[in-house]
């Protein structure tokens, strides 16, 4: 114990002829000098403490003298959070496989023969039928993703990915074996269910096990597996799609057995999220968790966890989807939905999802459609590869805008096309060559964009339902586009078209202004500071170079 000197005036006390009161007091000041010193050095602990957090923090960040090292850097260090990431990314490929599948065996003449109608000569599916089969499996979806974020914070992510997965196997094998449309809708209904659970779930994990500096990275590439999905989807039908038996359309629904049960097999493998592991008061398990997703200090990273979500808790414990719409959260569920909007506004159903669709309706060979739609789907990761670049670099906003302009300028030039008189070969090729252009920028833009902004921009609180309620605005406007493209472009229904282009111009036109007022930059930003920005309500346009006082 350290020696303190007693104040002067307790010599006084010396001369007093009742010794037991004397040294009771002396004993008495003794003890609070020594409560003065301990308390001393407990501030002078919480200092060196606090010093000790804020150096982490700091050491934390990613220096900005050389944005590829630091990148490189943080992919090293935090390879075990990037690489898990990836393989519940994995789940994203089977919805891209499903997108392009529903709308690809349209195509498909012994699908057309087994499930459609003779018109003019040739077999064709209704476009009553390809309604239902197309918005099927996103009004499962629907109910998928709402499930999946209650769900996912009762459970787990991992968990709630692992009954997905069963409830798609099980789907798939209806598919295979329906004999009538109404077996195939349901197959494609309950398969609905599994794919809302995979991009609900995909997207938010990245969004929690990867730090700041790599988050941008691992959550947009999301819509790279989306993109290999959809490629696979075209390798597929390039190579089963001219056979005249029901291995045409069947081999690809049997191939989206592969992920699930690679998924279910590596699962039990796999870490939980650490911010529901620190939600669920297992602090244990949350420090060893980060530690092995590669954090250097896992117990100054969940110290920092758990302040947000007590900071969140302060203000409001309740985690209902209600509250997605309370508060700053509404801004907040405003953003995450309105970017999957956005997404489907610009027509990327028409120009992606009916991709050999289209250039069959435009006189091109069933062979040389399925060519032109794997080159398409190519392209696209591409463009998803180059967004890595930019997803920090630009920034979320910036990208987001740019990239919705540039799709605006090319939808009018489809439409402008198909009005253009003379011969229609020319027309044709240069539409074809718009719709690959597109899909390139729409991959290295707002389609990436819209993964890595709804996974950030939600309180980590409410993070699974909001994440959820983005892929619900995803797959309600996939129900729409998927009613409304058939009776827009079918030769039975109105028959349009490129002219569809100058509708979708339209939308997106309308999308970019959105986008410029209302959309923030998270790029660089803790949820924390993230938190902080929207609690005080900064404008959009100011989020970038903000002042945090954090």
């Amino acid at each position: 114990m350290n020696q303190v000197a007693l104040p002067q005036k307790l010599d006084h006390k010396t001369t007093n002829p009742q010794g037991h009161i004397q040294n009771v007091q002396i004993f008495s000041n003794e003890i609070e000098v020594e409560e003065m010193v301990d308390s001393n050095h407990e501030r002078k602990d919480m200092t060196m403490v606090e010093k000790f957090l804020e150096d982490q923090h700091n050491d934390h960040e990613p220096p900005t003298s050389d944005v590829k090292q630091s990148r490189w850097q943080m992919l090293k260090l935090y390879k075990a959070a990037v690489l898990w990431s990836a393989f519940i990314g994995l789940a994203g490929i089977n919805w891209g496989l499903d997108v392009l599948l529903s709308n690809g065996v349209i195509s498909v003449p012994s699908f057309q023969r087994d499930f459609g109608y003779v018109f003019e000569g040739a077999y064709i599916i209704s476009a009553s039928w390809q309604i239902a089969f197309n918005t099927a499996a996103s009004i499962g979806g629907f109910f998928g993703a709402i499930g999946c974020g209650y769900l996912a914070d009762k459970i787990g992510k991992k968990w709630t990915l692992a009954i997905a997965c069963v409830v798609s196997i099980g789907a798939v094998l209806v598919q295979i074996f329906a004999s009538q449309s109404g077996q195939l809708m349901a197959g494609k209904l309950i398969n609905g269910l599994s794919l809302g659970a995979f991009l609900t779930i995909t997207s938010s994990y990245a969004a929690e096990v990867c730090p700041v500096e790599v988050r941008g990275l691992t959550t947009s590439g999301v819509q790279l597996f989306v993109g290999i999905g959809q490629l696979g989807a075209n390798l597929i039908l390039k190579g089963t799609g001219t056979l005249e038996s029901d291995l045409a359309y069947k081999i690809p629904f049997a191939l989206q057995f592969i992920f699930p049960v690679f998924l279910l097999i590596g699962l039990p493998f796999c870490p939980e999220s650490p911010w529901f592991l620190a939600r669920s008061q297992k602090p244990t398990q949350a420090i060893a968790t980060l530690e092995r997703l590669g954090f250097p200090s896992p117990v100054t990273t969940l110290a920092e966890i758990n302040s947000t979500i007590n900071n969140e808790a302060q203000k409001n414990s309740s985690t209902s989807y209600l509250d997605c719409f309370r508060g700053s959260d509404l801004r907040r569920t405003e953003v995450a939905m309105g970017i999957f909007a956005v997404a489907q506004l610009t027509g990327v159903v028409f120009v992606i999802g009916y991709s050999s669709y289209f250039f069959e309706l435009a006189g091109l060979s069933a062979s040389s459609s399925f060519s032109l739609s794997v080159g398409v789907s190519v392209l696209g990761l591409v463009g998803v590869v180059c967004s890595w670049f930019l997803i920090d670099r630009t920034g979320r906003r910036s990208t987001s805008l740019i990239g919705t302009a540039v799709l605006t300028g090319l939808l009018f030039l489809i439409g402008i096309l198909d009005v253009t008189p003379g011969s229609r070969t020319g027309p044709v090729y240069a539409q074809v060559a718009c719709i690959i252009v597109f899909a390139f920028v729409y991959l290295a833009s707002i389609g990436p964009m819209g993964w890595t902004l709804f996974a950030e921009i939600s309180s980590s609180r409410l993070r699974s339902r909001t994440v959820g309620l983005g892929i619900v605005v995803q797959n309600s406007f996939g129900v729409l586009m998927n009613i409304v493209v058939p009776l827009l472009i079918n030769p039975d229904a109105a028959n349009l078209r490129g002219k569809i282009g100058f509708i979708f111009g339209g939308t997106a036109l309308l999308s970019c202004a959105w986008v410029w007022a209302r959309v923030p930059e998270t790029a660089g930003r803790k949820f924390e500071e993230l938190d902080w920005l929207f609690e005080k309500d900064v404008p959009a346009k100011k989020f970038r170079g903000y002042k945090v006082p954090l």
